[in-house]
């Protein structure tokens, strides 16, 4: 159970870097306004979710586990084609 819980937080460690990483970069593109602000509140929302696990407010659960991975993916890939 430690491994997996230590394997979790390098994951999500890993993920937010990127995600801080991908919006600094989008932010500093010259784009349609509207698209960015979208493009941005989606990556804070993604932020959130490793960070309310952290503090406590939900639990990791098996949906996470399969739900965030495509998220963080689709939006990795949304912004790519910027």
């Amino acid at each position: 159970m430690v491994v997996l819980r230590f394997l979790l937080m390098v994951f999500n460690v890993a993920v937010v870097t990127f995600l801080i990483y991908r919006l600094l970069i989008i932010a500093k593109q010259p784009m349609d306004k509207s698209k960015k602000i979208l493009i941005v509140v989606g990556g804070v929302m993604l932020l959130l979710a490793p960070l309310g696990m952290f503090a406590g407010i939900f639990a990791p659960t098996f949906q996470y586990f399969i739900v965030y991975p495509v998220a963080i993916s689709l939006f990795l890939y949304l912004t790519k084609q910027l």
